[in-house]
């Protein structure tokens, strides 16, 4: 199910955001999104959004469909629950922009964070930016609770031990890509689940690609869907399985 397909012209940036259920707040994101878009389009860069539902069942498309029609927004729907991992999969692999980026439907990190961390890409320093809560620069507006930082901090620390990574922070929903980058990364990408930020950093390793963390404004949601016993374990797990394969 699409809404209106972006404009014949060169797209600058695409955002792509999965959603599960989220009718109940993706209509504030989007409408900070507009904005962005129409500053992006004052100075001449063409932005396409991509909201993949993935197995939604609250009418979380039916809603977005609803709004004015706008001719940078896409909604992609399929019935059956896939998970986060695959729904980035399918929004990146349908995007058209020179730049790729993917963020989290209940906006914790604030849209206008993109047009900085797109920076290093045009000017060639880098083909991934990672969003990231625990660099310097980082601004955390509202704080997860207690035992979800302590588990967040051990779960960066077993990535950096077991996989290698020297990243402060892998699973934080805002990642930018260099187009080409991209797609080579999510042609590639097997896991569906919440640990496709895993698998991500692991295929651009492997691809010999250049990934800078910078830290961005965040803050906590109560909603989120991220269980830190379910999938935490799962993320685990495949830390070991991407050591294998590394």
């Amino acid at each position: 199910m699409d809404k209106l397909y972006i404009e014949g012209h060169s797209v600058a940036l695409s955002i792509v955001i999965p959603a599960y259920n989220e009718a109940s707040r993706i209509g504030r994101f989007l409408d900070s999104i507009e904005q962005f878009v129409a500053t992006q389009s004052d100075k001449g860069k063409k932005t396409e959004v991509i909201v993949v539902c993935d197995g939604c069942t609250d009418g979380t498309a039916e809603l977005i469909l609803k709004r004015p029609a706008m001719s940078w927004l896409r909604v992609i729907s399929y019935l059956e629950n896939r998970g986060k991992g695959y729904a980035v999969k399918v929004g990146v692999l349908a995007a058209s922009g020179k730049i790729v980026s993917f963020l989290d439907a209940d906006g914790a990190t604030p849209v206008q964070e993109l047009e900085r961390l797109i920076r290093p890409i045009e000017n060639g320093e880098t083909d991934i930016v990672i969003g990231s809560r625990r660099m310097p620069d980082a601004r955390i507006t509202v704080r997860q609770p207690w035992h979800r930082r302590i588990m967040g901090l051990a779960f960066s620390l077993h990535n950096r031990l077991v996989i290698g990574f020297p990243f402060l922070d892998t699973q934080c929903g805002c990642k930018v890509f260099r187009e080409d980058s991209a797609r080579l990364i999510f042609s590639e990408l097997r896991c569906e689940g919440f640990a496709f930020d895993l698998e991500i950093l692991c295929l651009a390793k492997i691809n010999k690609l250049r990934v800078l963390e910078m830290g961005v404004e965040w803050h906590d949601d109560s909603q989120t869907k991220v269980s830190p016993l379910r999938d935490g374990f799962r993320m685990l797990l495949m830390a070991w399985r991407l050591r294998r394969d590394l």
